[in-house]
């Protein structure tokens, strides 16, 4: 029997709930200026926030848009700060209700998951198995169905105040979902959970992984793999509306490897990709840019760089690691603090000379 869930609208709206909400919502953010003047009178947005959530009022605000191009080319949907503060007080009720559902072997967005148990347990996975079935979605936020996702969230959610707002913040973005948004990633997981559960119990295949949309089935009949990709574009085709991507949906041995969450995995060691280190270093000039500009410090670089290296970590790296250290320091940020005193003991002068204030 199916269990529901009734009555988690006045739970979603608890002040508490808001408030904890708010702690989420602005991580990271919290000199932005619709952040900064949401939080000088709080107490009394959130009531205002809540009055109209009660009182089925509330309007989401529009987006705004701009491009990423890490790794690739990607329209951002950024939403108003009250508007994120009212996604994180759903996701904090009715992610959970949904999270124990899923698989174990799906790993984005989740707590205690992530990218390095994925890579753990697909290099298990690989050494039990000769062939790999790897495949993506092609655009996969933008080719979600509204009406299919409201209907699978209706299957355990039976509070209508729940589903009516759950309605808002999807149809909020007029074709799929909106990538930037935390409701977004749990309803991408959950949009998914379909394709895991016909996998893994409706194909009975153990050895599964999926990381978003983008998954991996193991196994040593390749003829099998060939018979299981047929029926997974079957089921994404005529269940959930999404296709295959077109170039990537092949079948391999794994002798040679995959390419996976940007490392490149083999039975007894991981390697990163040429990309993820082209990217590291793209974005250590633009840090160097921006530190000669002023307008970034050196602790916040070098945590950036003990993250990357901390991630690079999880890979037979260390050679590599301690050669991109070594040549982003020796090279990058000497030239960096030659530019910085020089650009110090100029303003210096200045300010000896003309008795200038700022340089």
């Amino acid at each position: 029997m199916r269990r529901t869930y009734k009555k988690l609208f006045e739970k979603m709206i608890f002040f508490e709930n808001l408030f904890l909400a708010t702690r989420k919502a602005q991580k990271g953010k919290k000199m932005k200026k619709d952040t900064a003047q949401f939080n000088l009178n709080m107490e009394r947005e959130l009531l205002k926030l809540q009055k109209e959530l009660k009182n089925q009022t509330y309007i989401p605000g529009a987006y705004r848009y701009f491009y990423v191009y890490d790794p690739k080319k990607r329209l951002i949907s950024a939403a108003p700060y009250r508007d994120r503060v009212v996604h994180h007080a759903f996701c904090r009720i009715v992610e959970p209700i949904f999270d124990k559902m899923f698989i174990y072997d799906s790993y984005a967005c989740r707590i205690a998951k992530g990218t390095h148990i994925a890579l753990d347990r697909a290099q298990k996975f690989l050494r039990a198995n000769k062939y790999i079935l790897q495949c993506d979605i092609a655009k996969y936020f933008l080719s979600i169905d509204h009406g299919v996702l409201l209907a699978i969230l209706g299957r355990r959610i039976k509070d209508d105040r729940v589903m009516r707002l759950a309605k808002k913040i999807i149809t909020g973005h007029s074709t799929g979902l909106p990538i930037g948004n935390l409701t977004s990633q749990f309803f991408a997981n959950l949009y998914l959970n379909e394709l895991d559960y016909f996998i893994k119990f409706g194909l009975r295949k153990k050895h599964y992984i999926r990381y978003m949309d983008d998954f991996l089935v193991f196994g040593n009949d390749k003829r099998r793999l060939h018979e299981i990709k047929d029926e997974v574009k079957c089921f994404l085709e005529n269940k959930l509306g999404l296709d295959l991507h077109p170039k990537k949906n092949t079948i391999f041995p794994v002798r040679i490897g995959i390419g996976f969450l940007g490392f490149r995995i083999f039975k007894e060691y991981r390697q990163l990709t040429k990309e993820n280190i082209r990217l590291f270093l793209t974005r250590m000039r633009k840090f160097r840019s921006l530190f000669i500009q002023g307008l970034m410090s050196m602790p916040e670089i070098s945590r950036s760089l003990r993250c990357w290296l901390a991630h690079a970590a999880y890979g037979n790296t260390r050679a590599l690691s301690a050669n991109l250290t070594a040549l982003f320091f020796n090279r990058a940020i000497f030239s960096v603090r030659v530019l910085y005193e020089a650009r110090t003991s100029i303003c210096h002068d200045r300010r000896r000379a003309h008795n200038v204030i700022y340089c």
